[in-house]
């Protein structure tokens, strides 16, 4: 069985859960299925994820392209057409990619491009769908189209939907049959994620941190939409109540010299002694290992695989009370909620860890519980793979009018024109205004004669 799955990252730092989840998916087919082949559309050029890809020795094609949901909401005209050229290009290659090799399934892995699902369905090809974020809440995407027309588009090229939360299966209902989506939470190796956890540190997560003193670890790419900034925030306010507690943050920042903005944080609450920014880590988990509790800060998530990677390793954990953090965090149990949009509850919730001195060790192992239990159910993998090779099998699956290949090669053969000759161009244009000058001379005259005619 060949199946073709479509990615949208390049990952020029390090993977993200969407890549990562997917890496574990396909391992987890070949583990079970000796007569699978994965093969993987990408995006150019290369980056850690085709780095992930070699190393395995998987197959895969990468092409340059962007997608429908953007960076930034109202981009000039001109962005979102010099982007078209090269989305349409790359879909017409994937399509030819497709005839060489036909699929028996193609499996999208993000709600970004719909590349690889314009080609399944020109050509008819059983397609299907993962969905692992909201786009516009978590990530501040924009849609071009509009948060409906993309999910329901979902919806209408897709035999099969996934989501990786019960939170995203509800909204993305919104939009499409609920009834077709499929929730599968990401799986993780657990006894590798052990290991990396026995190692050392590269550097000390918390410096000078005294007996009793409460230590605070979150993994992510530090940025506002992460809210780490939260963190710190509730770092100061145990502090003003008496309540000493350290902070580490790992992960890397886009945003030049975010790191500094959120020292300067501290350093007005008075706590910047009391706080450590790791950096990115090739191995963040013994920083993990080394926390009293871990807390996802973020205002919302589709999953939280960082959550329950904190919860494998046996800590509790302090998540916002939104999306799917909240689902795998059963309050009180395996750690607490907390409302992202109220000032002082993160900190309140984090309070709970000092009254209860026995609290620490108790969530945290009702937590390892609790996540072990996700990788065997009927949210593993395992139903995944189950249900994709039922999807394979339907017949005769939506198809796209044969116009839309043509459609797709348009642009492309319009800039080759315009290189092999610029003056066809220059005609074709001369032709036009010559055309609509004449309109203009001829307007007011057919204007009178109305006049005249009445």
């Amino acid at each position: 069985m060949l199946v073709y799955f479509v990615n949208h990252s390049v990952a020029p730092k390090n993977l993200g859960g969407a890549e990562r989840s997917m890496i574990k998916l396909v391992e987890d087919w070949y583990a079970t299925d000796p007569d699978f082949e994965a093969h993987f559309i990408t995006k150019a050029p290369r980056g850690q994820f085709i780095a992930a890809i070699e190393e395995r020795g998987w197959s895969y094609t990468a092409y340059r392209y962007r997608g429908w949901t953007i960076p930034k909401a109202d981009p000039p005209l001109s962005e979102i057409t010099y982007f078209a050229r090269e989305d349409y290009a790359a879909t017409l290659q994937i399509i030819e990619l497709m005839e060489k090799r036909r699929p028996d399934l193609v499996v999208t892995n993000t709600i970004v491009a719909p590349w690889g699902a314009f080609a399944a369905k020109v050509l008819g090809i059983p397609h299907a769908w993962f969905v692992r974020e909201y786009g516009d809440l978590d990530h501040g995407l924009a849609f071009q189209l509009g948060r409906r027309q993309v999910f329901e588009d979902i919806g209408l090229l897709s035999e099969a939907v996934f989501t990786n939360s019960l939170a995203l299966k509800a909204h993305i209902g919104q939009y499409l049959d609920e009834s077709r989506v499929t929730v599968v939470y990401p799986s993780v190796d657990v006894a590798r994620l052990e290991n990396l956890a026995a190692e050392a540190p590269a550097r000390d997560p918390f410096p000078g941190a005294l007996p009793g003193e409460l230590k605070l670890t979150v993994v992510g790419r530090l940025s506002d939409s992460k809210g780490q900034w939260r963190v710190v925030d509730a770092l100061g306010a145990l502090a003003a109540r008496g309540v000493a507690a350290r902070l580490c943050l790992v992960g890397s920042w886009e945003a030049p010299g975010y790191d500094m903005q959120l020292v300067d944080r501290a350093r007005e609450l008075g706590v910047a002694d009391r706080l450590t920014i790791a950096g990115e880590q090739s191995n963040p988990f013994p920083f993990v290992a080394a926390a009293d509790v871990c807390v996802t800060p973020s205002g919302i998530e589709a999953f939280g695989r960082t959550t329950l990677e904190y919860m494998l390793l046996g800590k509790p954990v302090v998540a916002g009370n939104t999306g799917g953090s909240a689902e795998l965090v059963d309050e009180g149990v395996t750690g607490f909620h907390f409302d992202p949009d109220q000032n002082g509850s993160l900190a309140d919730a984090l309070l709970r860890f000092r009254l209860d001195d026995d609290s620490v060790p108790r969530l945290g192992a009702a937590g390892r519980e609790r996540a072990h239990s996700f990788t065997h159910s009927d949210f593993s993998n395992a139903a995944a793979i189950e249900r994709l090779v039922r999807t394979a099998g339907v017949e005769q699956p939506y198809r796209l009018p044969q116009f839309a290949r043509h459609w797709f090669s348009l642009p492309g053969a319009f800039t080759r024109m315009h290189q092999q000759s610029p003056s066809m161009t220059l005609s074709f244009i001369a032709t036009r205004l010559r055309s609509r000058a004449a309109r203009l001379v001829k307007s007011p005259i057919a204007t009178i004669r109305r006049k005249l005619s009445r």
